[in-house]
């Protein structure tokens, strides 16, 4: 084997691990179709404009985020996801970041 050869399969093997880490993250960070979901602003937005959207949006509010700015909700990622992505919102799955699943506001 060259030593050409030796690189390529080390810099393949090297991406492939990348992107399974990469999968594995998302699987575990990934919005729920239903249930508690962590609104991050990625974009300056006020908490008061993230929570009126998710709320437009069919949402209730559980509680603010463990992130500065950010809030959980319990809602529909179908119906959260295009418009908050818009705003500039990442959504990421609730418990994944210490929340209780299916919690909801009272």
């Amino acid at each position: 084997m060259t030593a050409r050869r030796a690189k390529s399969s080390r810099s393949l093997i090297g991406a492939q691990i990348v992107g399974a880490l990469f999968v594995f993250l998302w699987i575990a960070l990934a919005p729920p179709a239903e249930g508690n979901i962590l609104l991050i602003p990625v974009a300056r937005q006020s908490e008061a404009r993230i929570v009126a959207l998710a709320l437009e949006r069919g949402a209730s509010l559980v509680q603010r985020g463990p992130i500065k700015s950010s809030v959980i909700v319990y809602g529909k990622r179908d119906s959260l996801f295009v418009p908050l992505a818009r705003a500039g919102v990442l959504m990421v799955a609730g418990g994944a970041v210490g929340c209780r699943p299916g919690r909801q506001a009272a």
